[in-house]
C-alpha cells in the first residue's frame, strides 16, 4: 500500500477525471484507499471542523438503504473494516476485506460513499463524539497533542491551516445536516478523487470501481490559495496552564522545504542529528534523557506527525503544501521543565 500512497499523490492533477491506481498482488486481501483532495483547509471560515464532521458522518452513517448498525452487523462476520482520515488537504476512506467477501463488502463500501444515509441521529452521535474528544480527549487528558496543535494554530493563524482539523466545540454545535450535505456535494467530486486498490482482486475490478464512482458530480478544479504562513518574527511563547503533573513542550517554525526540494536531504540530516521519532541516538535524547534524566523522549520533525505518542510511523496520506520544523519534548515533571 505504500506504493499506492506515493502514486496517488503523483496522480493529483487539474484534469476533471477520476485517477485510479491499481496494484494486483497475490494476496487473500483487497485494500481500498479512496482519496479526495480536500480537507480542513477547505472548511468555511465560520465552520471549522466541517470537513472532519462530513467524513465522520459518511463513515458512521450507514447507507441510504441500511442503517449504521445494519452496516456494522453485515461487516462483522466478514472481519472487514471501513474508516476515514481527515487532514488539511486530503480526506481518505480506507477499507480492507478478504477476497472471498469482496462482492458483499464492496456493495457496502460503495453504498457508504456514494449513497450515504443522511440520518439526524447519526449526525448527533458523530457530533457528540467529536465534541467529547475536543473537551476530554484533547484538551483535558492529552498534553502532548494539545501542545503540538497549539503550536500549529499559532504558526498558521489566519491561514487555511490555522484551525484544528476537528474544529471547535461551538462550531460543531452549530453545524446542521444541510452544512454536511453541502460540503459533500461540493467537495466530494470526480475532479478531486483518486482511487487506490491493491491485493488479490479479480481482473477488471478496478475499472468497475471507477465506473461506479463516475456517478459522483464531476466538479470543477478549484485549488485553494496556498497563502504563506505568517512571519514568526521575534521569539514567542504560548503557555497553556493546566492542573497536571506533567509538562509537554513543542517548539518550531514554519518551513518552506518539502520532499523533492534541493534542501530536503540537508534537513533530514539535521532532523536525524537532533533525533528522529522514537530514536534513542539523537543528541537531544542523549543529553536530556540519558545524561540528565529529565523526561521520556525528545525528537525533531520536518513533516506533520500526529498521534506520535501512540505511533512509531506517521499515517500515510498526510501530504501538506506547508510544513513546519518542530522539536517535541515529551512530558516532563514541572520542576524539570524549568531546568
Amino acid at each position: 500500500m505504500r506504493a499506492i500512497v506515493v502514486l496517488l499523490l503523483c496522480a493529483c492533477s487539474a484534469a476533471a477525471q477520476i485517477r485510479i491506481v491499481a496494484r494486483p498482488v497475490t494476496s487473500s486481501l483487497v485494500d481500498f484507499r479512496i482519496v479526495f483532495f480536500t480537507g480542513a483547509a477547505y472548511d468555511p471560515v465560520d465552520k471549522p471542523g466541517l470537513a472532519s464532521l462530513t467524513a465522520a458522518q459518511i463513515a458512521g452513517g450507514g447507507t441510504r438503504e441500511l442503517t449504521y448498525k445494519q452496516v456494522l452487523d453485515a461487516m462483522f462476520p466478514m472481519a472487514a473494516s471501513f474508516s476515514s482520515q481527515v487532514d488539511k488537504e486530503m480526506i481518505v476512506f480506507r477499507g480492507t476485506t478478504d477476497i472471498h467477501n469482496l462482492e458483499k463488502y464492496y456493495a457496502l463500501f460503495r453504498g457508504i460513499l456514494l449513497t450515504p444515509g443522511w440520518r439526524e441521529d447519526d449526525l448527533q452521535r458523530v457530533k457528540d463524539r467529536a465534541i467529547n474528544y475536543l473537551r476530554v480527549g484533547l484538551r483535558d487528558s492529552n498534553e502532548e497533542e494539545l501542545a503540538k496543535e497549539a503550536l500549529y494554530l499559532s504558526l498558521f493563524d489566519g491561514r487555511p491551516y490555522g484551525h484544528y482539523n476537528g474544529g471547535t466545540v461551538s462550531a460543531l454545535q452549530r453545524m446542521t445536516m444541510g452544512d454536511v450535505r453541502r460540503f459533500y456535494e461540493s467537495e466530494f467530486t470526480q475532479t478531486r478523487l483518486a482511487i487506490g486498490i491493491g491485493g488479490g482482486y479479480p481482473p477488471g475490478f478496478p475499472e468497475r470501481v471507477k465506473k461506479d464512482f463516475e456517478t459522483l458530480p464531476q466538479g470543477a478544479p478549484s485549488p485553494r490559495p496556498a497563502l504563506p504562513p505568517k512571519s514568526v518574527g521575534a521569539l514567542q511563547a504560548l503557555l497553556i496552564e493546566k492542573p497536571t503533573r506533567s509538562v509537554a513542550i513543542s517548539l518550531g517554525t514554519t518551513l518552506d522545504v518539502k520532499r523533492g526540494d534541493a534542501d530536503y536531504p540537508a534537513l533530514l540530516v539535521a532532523q536525524s542529528y537532533f533525533g528522529q521519532h522514537r530514536a534513542s541516538g539523537g543528541r537531544l535524547y542523549n543529553r536530556m534523557r540519558e545524561l540528565r534524566g529529565l523526561n521520556y523522549g525528545d525528537y525533531a520533525y520536518i513533516e506533520y506527525f500526529p498521534q506520535g505518542m501512540s505511533r512509531h510511523e506517521p499515517e500515510p496520506n498526510l501530504a501538506r503544501q506547508q510544513q513546519i520544523f518542530q522539536i517535541w519534548i515529551r512530558p516532563v515533571p514541572p520542576p524539570a521543565a524549568r531546568q
